[in-house]
């Protein structure tokens, strides 16, 4: 009896362990997270929320044993972290950057089908929020390969918009570095005297551009005249000033995945500046993943802007395994044990006799 006792209170300390184990991995770190995130008020600024390369898994490079649960962890995992990121920052804007997809360039219609679907559930949203969609390489090829008219035209189908949206006092035009295509620029686009415009214009671009001038972005700046350009691919977290009359770098420097500062920048003072966004998946080979939050201000000609950076993934993963490891021995110890003590009681037995 005493013996019993003993295995079913080593059974109950496991079970609690391993829902500890859970409740953690699960819920509680992303909740300990987004307590570490800040927040700026404003009655008149534009809040943007920025998703970059969430390049949800794709069926034909991921096709080994077990491939669904990397699949569906990858999912859960987007879906957990950019529903608390929507409910911290209220956005009036999302922003996909691009590469939502890993396999978006190689797939067929069915599959290309299937992954917009699961994008739509696990990025779910209010209809009220208005969602601007970009393509990436990984959606539509360019990198390594040509872009193929064909998977280009399936893309926009399946985001249908137009390449210049306005929300309020805000207006951003999408570019793309990959087919060297941008919108026509609106008659006041080009105009040099900011501080006279009540409007901001927004560049959106998957690919860099400041750091990669050439004929495409020396257009676009010349033509679209922006003040922001938010950029993405690279999987990291940059600033990058270009001081137009000179036409150089003035500032470059990188966000620190340890701070949670709120950064001010001034949109009236002529630098052009670009904020490359990190991928929000840890899939990416980066140990740093995170959401961009942007604060325009037109009013005040300032844009405020940090970074949510997210809980890795794998840390999470290895806890199981310690604990998965730590059982295991456990059972094996208590398994050996017992038979131990069964032995040894039947020898007393037999010795009795």
């Amino acid at each position: 009896m005493l013996r019993r006792n003993r295995l079913k209170n080593k059974a109950i300390a496991i079970g609690l362990l391993v829902l500890a184990v859970v409740i953690y991995n699960e819920f509680s770190v992303y909740d300990i997270q987004k307590l570490k995130w800040s927040v700026r008020e404003c009655s008149e600024c534009v809040k943007v929320l920025l998703v970059a390369d969430s390049q949800i898994l794709g069926q034909k490079n991921e096709n080994y044993f077990g491939s669904w649960i990397a699949q569906w962890d990858s999912d859960k995992y987007l879906k957990k972290t950019f529903s608390r990121a929507l409910d911290h920052s209220n956005p009036h804007v999302v922003i996909f950057l691009g590469d939502l997809m890993d396999e978006g360039h190689i797939a067929n219609a069915e599959s290309f089908k299937d992954y917009k679907r699961r994008l739509d559930s696990i990025f779910e949203m209010p209809d009220h929020i208005m969602k601007i969609y970009l393509p990436g390489d990984n959606d539509i090829g360019g990198e390594e390969d040509v872009v193929s008219s064909n998977i280009y035209n399936r893309f926009n189908f399946a985001y249908s918009q137009p390449d210049t949206l306005v929300y309020k006092t805000v207006t951003f035009f999408k570019v793309n570095r990959l087919t060297h295509t941008m919108p026509e620029a609106p008659k006041d686009a080009f105009l040099n005297d900011y501080a006279e415009r009540n409007t901001t214009n927004v560049v959106l671009s998957h690919m860099p551009l400041l750091f990669m001038p050439g004929t495409f972005v020396q257009n676009v700046l010349k033509e679209l005249s922006p003040q922001i350009i938010f950029t993405a691919h690279e999987h990291k977290a940059m600033h990058i000033s270009l001081d137009p009359v000179t036409d150089q770098l003035s500032d470059i420097w990188v966000l620190s995945p340890y701070e949670t500062l709120v950064h001010s920048l001034r949109m009236d003072v002529g630098d052009i500046h670009e904020l490359q966004i990190p991928t929000c998946s840890y899939r990416m080979g980066t140990p740093h993943t995170g959401y961009g939050l942007v604060y325009i201000d037109t009013q005040e000609k300032m844009i405020n802007f940090t970074i949510l950076w997210l809980p890795g993934r794998f840390p999470q993963l290895w806890i199981y395994v310690f604990v998965g490891i730590f059982i295991l021995a456990f059972s094996v110890c208590t398994c050996i044990s017992s038979y131990c003590v069964k032995g040894r009681a039947a020898y007393s037995r037999i010795s009795s006799i």
